[in-house]
């Protein structure tokens, strides 16, 4: 599997678990200029940006270890230009991870913030 393949693969989990949290799947891959984010769902009042990593083994640590301070940056920047471009500058937002090793899934709400990263 490529790590195109495998993260789609880890990108539909995730889905299917967020659904199952009673969340609503907004957007997939949604890209502003280079930034990404995996998953935009909607929970009630809130819109959730959700970064996904997926695992099949432990060689490079586990996978919630994989969004450092950079990738957040890149996120936060990201979920900016979607808030600006559907007119959600006033609503709610918060920061996630849905973090899959092999086929253990832990979700990670409010994982961290845009606090102090200039925005």
């Amino acid at each position: 599997m490529n790590n195109r393949q495998t993260g789609n693969a880890g990108e539909d989990m995730a889905c299917t678990y967020i659904k199952h949290l009673g969340m609503e799947v907004m957007e997939r891959n949604w890209h502003c200029g280079h930034e990404e984010i995996d998953i935009i769902a909607r929970d009630v009042d809130t819109v959730a940006f959700i970064e996904v990593k997926y695992r099949l083994d432990d060689s490079h640590g586990l996978p919630q270890e994989a969004v450092t301070r950079t990738k957040q940056k890149s996120i936060v920047r990201a979920a900016l230009g979607y808030m600006k471009q559907h007119g959600l500058l006033d609503s709610r937002v918060r920061f996630d991870v849905c973090a899959i090793y092999k086929t253990q899934i832990s979700y990670f709400r409010n994982a961290f913030d845009a606090t102090g990263m200039g925005y």
